[in-house]
């Protein structure tokens, strides 16, 4: 059975533990970047916070009036923008490849291919068909299940192994503790969730239950596939440069936190029809006043039922960790405009207010009371624009990184 059996000690977990503890609550998102970070730590970046702050994930906000919940995750733009940039400016090559002329033959023999080189794969599906064979070994996952029923939802999940002979793969699930985070999944249904990954039947996209509904129906998730694969290369560029990567990935980071980034990718109807969008931090300073005026409210499910925005939307997960993430990167710069003889102070208050923001965001997960969560939101962009202010004193030494 070909398996890439170091990718165990790659694996990077996406999970912090809330009152009730594991399984319970078991907290955990961003799937469509936790594989990546895995598969930078299997090729050789070991600071996973280091990597996961430089996509800028850790640093965007977004909302939009139209569609009336906030989104914490995306940096820049959509998805595949991060799993390009990343391992690019971390001296990677990467590849994201979706729906090829083949089909699932044409797919399956390319996955196989990549897992025989030693490369694991982080693949998109149709996740609530896979929940029974990943419930098996997870209590996460069990307890997801025994919540969930069959709803449906789109998921990000590593690929690391394969058994043609007894027709399983071999599956890394990103949002778990490492103990319980590998499971075997038969290839049929692996192939089943692959291809309804892109969330097509018939003549039009149908949504899945469970997939945070709004205005009294259930939404689409990201629409990628089918057969959606996403790797890393092995094998560094022999001429990268951190501290080139990190003036780089530094002003990126520093747009996005400030709002000039992620420009919207979805819900207009061309590039000059785009409904008005809040984002960075001064826009998460405009969504908290929202919040408090009234402005912003529960999402109505289609059982008629509103559901707590923050509780039930998944969404301060993305904050919890993300903004650890931002504090990690934050960091390491420091320790290298330190370690070049330049001023690290308002790079290192950036990490510490960063970190803040994370720790607020574990509160804002499990509060339904909106005038509450808004007062929390109000501090979370303070702590965030505090950030970004010092940020930009702490740019004058980072755009000198690469000069030295």
């Amino acid at each position: 059975m070909p398996e890439i059996s170091t990718y165990a000690s790659s694996y990077y977990s996406m999970t912090w533990l809330g009152p009730k503890g594991y399984p319970e609550n078991g907290n955990a998102g961003r799937c469509y970047f936790t594989g990546v970070i895995g598969m930078l730590n299997h090729v050789g970046e070991s600071d996973a916070l280091f990597a996961d702050g430089t996509s800028g994930d850790g640093f965007s906000f977004r909302w939009c009036p139209a569609w009336g919940a906030p989104a914490f995750n995306g940096g820049k733009g959509a998805f595949h923008e991060i799993w390009e940039y990343t391992p690019r400016i971390l001296g990677y090559r990467s590849h994201w490849t979706e729906d090829p002329e083949g089909g699932f033959d044409e797919a399956f023999a390319q996955l196989t291919a990549l897992i025989d080189r030693g490369v694991p794969v982080q693949v998109g599906l149709h996740y609530s068909l896979l929940l029974p064979y990943g419930a098996a070994s997870s209590p996460r996952l069990a307890f997801m299940k025994s919540i969930m029923q069959d709803t449906g939802f789109g998921h990000h999940v590593v690929v690391a192994g394969y058994d043609l002979q007894r027709k399983v793969v071999t599956l890394w699930e990103p949002n778990d503790l490492a103990e319980h985070a590998r499971y075997e999944c038969p290839v049929d249904v692996f192939r089943q969730a692959w291809e309804q990954a892109s969330l097509r039947t018939g003549d039009q996209y149908r949504a899945w239950p469970h997939h945070h509904p709004w205005g009294g129906q259930w939404s689409l998730h990201d629409g990628y596939g089918p057969y959606l694969m996403v790797w890393v290369e092995p094998g560094r560029d022999p001429d990268w440069n951190i501290a080139a990567a990190i003036r780089d990935s530094y002003r990126r980071n520093l747009k996005i936190l400030n709002g000039d980034y992620p420009k919207p990718y979805a819900l207009f109807g061309n590039q000059w029809q785009i409904p008005h969008w809040e984002t960075g931090a001064p826009g998460m300073a405009r969504f908290a006043e929202a919040v408090l005026a009234g402005q912003v409210c529960d999402p109505l499910s289609p059982t008629g039922e509103r559901k707590p925005l923050f509780v039930n939307g998944s969404i301060p997960n993305h904050g919890v960790l993300g903004r650890r993430a931002a504090s990690g990167y934050l960091r390491r710069v420091a320790s290298e405009l330190g370690g070049r003889g330049f001023d690290a102070t308002p790079v290192s208050r950036a990490a510490e207010l960063m970190d803040q923001s994370s720790t607020l965001f574990r509160q804002l997960r499990y509060e339904s009371d909106m005038r509450k969560a808004g007062l929390l939101v109000g501090q979370i962009a303070a702590a965030e624009l505090a950030a970004l202010s010092a940020m930009k004193d702490g740019w004058a030494s980072v755009r000198q990184l690469d000069l030295t």
